[in-house]
């Protein structure tokens, strides 16, 4: 079987699995970590209660990444740890996880967050794994790329070399340049719009921000702080 056979494959065995567990959510309004905001979510809590479906899936990752040659596989933490555990193990490397900076205040933001995200660093000793090191980060679901990009810059600061990211879903809004790296995999794309916050179709329109996905009631009681 040829690569583009594969990819097409492996594509098709994903989104089968995403709409067999009702992850895809459309036609709402969202905010990501990012501030962005979006009329879609893909719901990765739906994915990883089903061991057999997110083994299935970290061994899909595995044979793309077989290239990379990666001695530790990364996760922004918290859903990303669990395919990446699984990926590791297919690859047969060690697996860390990056988390977000405890220190950081609420409100105070980071360029591209939008005042919510705090950035990610390297704990628990994982920054020792890591140091010089080939890394792969590997996530769930991307779509403004600022968990991954802030993973990468985590990895990057405490002397480890990224080879890739890779992702089960790729929502189509970045490319491999912006996360620092030079090559983004993916089992499957799935292209769906976000718009900054300023600019959201959705708020223009009054659409109510969903508070249950995402990062919709921390936005929500971001904006009624700033109004007091």
């Amino acid at each position: 079987m040829d690569n583009r056979n594969k990819m097409r494959n492996s594509a098709n065995e994903t989104l089968k699995m995403l709409k067999e567990c009702n992850a895809i959510i459309e036609n709402d309004h969202f905010v990501y970590v990012s501030g962005h905001h979006g009329s879609s979510w893909i719901n990765k809590d739906a994915i990883l209660p089903n061991v057999k479906r997110v083994k299935r899936l970290g061994k899909l990752l595995a044979e793309k990444l077989k290239y990379a040659d990666a001695e530790v596989v990364c996760a922004p933490a918290i859903a990303g740890i669990i395919i990446a555990q699984w990926t590791a193990y297919y690859l047969n490397t060690l697996a860390v996880f990056a988390e977000h900076d405890p220190s950081w205040k609420p409100g105070k933001g980071i360029p591209g967050s939008g005042g919510l995200g705090a950035p990610f660093i390297l704990r628990r000793g994982y920054d020792k794994l890591v140091a010089g090191r080939n890394v792969v980060v590997v996530d769930d679901i991307i779509n403004t790329g600022f968990s991954a990009k802030s993973t990468v810059d985590a990895i990057s600061k405490v002397g480890g070399e990224v080879e890739a990211v890779a992702v089960i879903v790729n929502r189509g809004n970045i490319v491999p340049e912006e996360l620092g790296v030079n090559k983004l995999i993916y089992l499957l794309e799935y292209k769906l719009p976000v718009w900054e916050a300023n600019e959201c179709k959705l708020c223009l329109e009054g659409f109510p921000i969903n508070k249950e996905y995402g990062h919709g009631h921390e936005y929500v009681i971001s904006k009624s702080y700033v109004r007091r």
